[in-house]
C-alpha cells in the first residue's frame, strides 16, 4: 500500500510508483466514486479515442471522393491505434 498527500490546493499527489504500474501521465484523467463513510476510491478513467477523432472530424477537409464506409472506419481505426501508440512511447520518456 502507498501513501498520498494532498496539496493545499485540493490536488492529490500520487507516488511515481503507482503512476507507473498504471501508465498514469500528466493530463491523465481519473474516475472518482465517493464511497459514503469510507473515503473515496480512484481509477484512471478510459479515453475514448474514437469519440475524440469524431470531435475533431469536422476540422479536416476532404478533397478527394468519398471512401466507403468500412475503408473510412478502418482508416480511422488505425489513426487512433497509431496516436495512442504515440501517446503511450511519449508519456514513457516522461515518467
Amino acid at each position: 500500500m502507498e501513501n498520498a498527500r494532498v496539496s493545499s490546493k485540493g490536488q492529490m499527489i500520487i507516488p511515481r510508483r503507482v503512476r507507473q504500474a498504471l501508465g498514469l501521465g500528466r493530463g491523465a484523467e481519473l474516475a472518482v466514486e465517493l464511497l459514503p463513510g469510507e473515503g473515496f476510491v480512484a481509477r484512471p478513467r478510459k479515453t475514448d479515442r474514437a469519440a475524440q477523432v469524431r470531435a475533431i472530424a469536422g476540422m479536416l477537409s476532404h478533397r478527394g471522393r468519398k471512401l466507403p464506409a468500412a475503408r473510412e472506419q478502418a482508416a480511422i481505426a488505425a489513426i487512433v491505434l497509431a496516436e495512442d501508440e504515440r501517446t503511450k512511447r511519449k508519456t514513457r520518456r516522461h515518467a
